[in-house]
């Protein structure tokens, strides 16, 4: 990682040139890491700039007695005039200080891509820590809508970043299966089911869409026929049948609709597991006797606003009925129990109020601040050019996500999907995603990884003079003797322009986007440097010759190469397909 490992050496040099010489700083030294947190290296908005930049001396200024400017001056003397790498250093007022790496150090970095191939990117900064991430968890009532298919590619690709980062990671779907919507689920089924028997019953007027319910009733009528009819006369049914049964199919749909979108879970865990075998007499006692509860108006009251929630939330109502807060305290203790280092939550946009309470519970727990993350994801708005479309999942009206999957493809969706931070609004372009030209971003992508494919092929039939036959047949290996002879020789690569310097500084970049998006919970961070990449690529390509008549630029070829593999790896952690033709 180029730029963590410079952030941390930087960070490093300072805290030893402030510290040291100066001992006006033994009164801020206990605060100091604090402040550090503060200083900014990373890339500057304009290139023209350098390839980094830092406000370290306009933060820490203040605290050694010194003008920005100046304190920037004994930064560049202390410190970047003793790294190696660094070619250039200018700063700019009011006490910005950017610099320019060697171009031998920025080629040198190459080495990670053909060295580590498949594995360039991974890190370990989580090895040996164990991740639960939630998401999707729609109740089994109907099917998926736009926003569901939003947060469950989110939540898969963050999964993925995380096992880059070396991770343990396990992937958890929360069936709903237990209280009122399943319970209504299920007398909905029950009406349409009993009409195919020829009985008249009544549909619940808060009832669910009988588009989605019939296909569900007539499943179930052709897998059990009768059989849960259990008294005609009387219209006596097995209820529990009915419901169990039409949970699981229900279900089954969601797993269809989300296997087709290349979202799968490591564990389905059902809600109505947690009342089984007393577990729930069992956390009642626990909440008691850890005093976390109190009764108040004939109710059961936990005590959240001890943990930092804006009020206390009742655990079983005074009917005697356990709430929905009853099941997020099981399930949490749950999730405790099975010894998770961290819990990421990716909740709907109407669970704000979800937020509060989930850490109050943790911390009531003895959890630490940060081993629970709920991330609010935010809903989806179809266009179609100008309009608009209207979507509704309880009144089964517009597009449902198996529609969306169809009308655009799986790879469109889900680089769409990735394409925003979790908290923002999205308007998803139908007519821009079904578009196979460059104003498609997904298919700009994919293009230059198919684009360099083609380099290849062209590389194959010419059989340029300057590549042996065998060499040839190994060209993508990446790890095979013509690469390896190509690293020992890197030394005396040679930018000739810019363009090439671009592209191997943007190549090098991709393990501290990956170390980015774990720490930020940001798959979009992917997605825009693969569109940056590609960007740089088709650039590259247009201005440079890489084959030419009986030769090959090898160098050039190189970097092609280079870029295939990290847009390879970046694609494959979006769960996109990268294609040798298109």
């Amino acid at each position: 990682m180029l730029i963590s490992f410079l952030k941390d050496r930087f960070l490093s040099d300072i805290k030893e040139l402030v510290l040291k010489n100066n001992k006006t700083c033994e009164k801020f030294k206990p605060d100091f890491d604090r402040i550090l947190k503060s200083v900014r290296f990373e890339e500057p908005k304009n290139r023209e700039f350098g390839d980094l930049t830092t406000n370290a001396a306009m933060i820490l200024s203040s605290q050694v007695g010194k003008k920005p400017v100046d304190f920037a001056q004994d930064i560049r003397t202390g410190i970047f005039s003793k790294w190696d790498m660094v070619e250039k250093t200018t700063i700019i007022n009011p006490g910005f200080i950017n610099f320019n790496l060697k171009n031998t150090f920025i080629i040198e970095n190459l080495n990670q891509v053909f060295s580590e191939g498949t594995n360039f990117g991974v890190n370990n900064s989580g090895l040996g820590k164990k991740i639960q991430i939630e998401y999707v968890s729609s109740n089994p009532t109907g099917n998926l809508h736009i926003g569901h298919g939003r947060w469950g590619v989110m939540g898969d690709v963050l999964s993925s970043i995380y096992e880059k980062s070396g991770y343990e990671v396990q992937r958890e779907y929360y069936v709903n299966d237990y209280g009122t919507q399943a319970k209504i689920f299920a007398s909905c089924v029950k009406s349409i089911y009993l009409k195919k028997l020829g009985i008249g019953f009544p549909y619940p007027e808060e009832g669910y869409p009988e588009s989605t319910v019939e296909m569900v009733a007539q499943r179930i009528f052709s897998d059990f026929g009768d059989s849960f009819l259990l008294n005609r006369k009387e219209v006596i049914t097995d209820d529990k049948a009915i419901e169990k049964n039409a949970i699981c199919i229900m279900l089954s749909f969601i797993k269809d609709t989300l296997s087709s979108l290349g979202v799968e879970f490591d564990n389905w865990f059902a809600e109505s597991s947690l009342y089984e075998n007393n577990n729930f007499e069992k956390t009642i006692k626990f909440l008691k006797d850890n005093e976390l509860v109190y009764e108040q108006d004939n109710a059961l009251w936990f005590k959240s606003t001890n943990y930092g929630d804006d009020k206390d939330r009742v655990v079983i109502r005074s009917d005697g009925n356990p709430t929905y807060f009853a099941s997020d305290i099981m399930y949490l203790i749950n999730k405790k129990e099975r010894d998770f280092d961290f819990l990421i939550y990716i909740l709907g946009a109407d669970h704000h109020g979800y937020v509060s309470r989930l850490k109050a519970i943790s911390r009531s727990l003895g959890m630490g601040n940060d081993a629970v993350c709920i991330i609010i994801g935010q809903l989806v708005r179809l266009v179609e050019g100008k309009e608009v479309l209207k979507m509704s999942r309880r009144k089964g009206k517009g597009m449902t996500l198996d529609d969306l999957i169809k009308g655009v493809g799986r790879d469109a969706v889900r680089y769409f999907f990735c394409m925003n931070s979790f908290d923002t609004h999205m308007d998803f372009d139908l007519s821009l995603a079904r578009k196979k030209s460059s104003k498609n971003p997904v298919f700009y992508v994919q293009y230059a990884h198919a684009r360099i494919g083609s380099i290849i092929r062209k590389l194959k039939e010419s059989k340029p003079e300057n590549i042996s036959l065998a060499e040839l047949e190994e060209i993508e290996n990446t790890g095979g003797k013509f690469y390896r002879n190509i690293i020992k020789n890197l030394n005396e690569f040679e930018f000739k322009n810019i363009s090439e310097r671009n592209l191997a500084w943007v190549l090098s970049l991709f393990p501290d986007v990956v170390y980015d998006a774990c720490k930020n919970n940001a798959p979009y961070f992917i997605t825009r440097y693969l569109y940056r990449l590609s960007g740089e690529f088709h650039y590259f390509y247009k201005h440079n010759i890489i084959i030419s008549k009986n030769r090959v630029n090898i160098k050039r070829l190189v970097l092609a190469i280079a870029t295939k593999t990290v847009l390879k790896n970046g694609l494959d952690i979006l769960g996109i397909s990268a294609p040798e033709k298109m």
